[in-house]
């Protein structure tokens, strides 16, 4: 991921109640780890690991470029 413009803090890893088979989408995530993200940045995150973004600061505009 690569941020665009704005600032957040990305959570990842943790636990998060499953909202449909391999769905985990609205749900806040319990325990994680928090990185303070902004403009400029890339940070990777690992293959099937819930995250998700907390405190931003608008507009918040990002790149995510999937790779298996």
């Amino acid at each position: 991921m690569y941020v665009v413009s704005g600032a957040a803090t990305l959570v990842i890893g943790g636990t998060a109640k499953a909202t449909a088979p391999d769905k985990f989408g609205g749900q806040p995530i319990q325990g994680g780890e928090s990185h303070r993200i902004g403009k400029g940045d890339v940070y990777i995150v690992p293959l099937d690991t819930i995250h998700w973004y907390k405190n931003v600061v608008t507009p918040f505009r990002y790149l995510e470029v999937p790779v298996p």
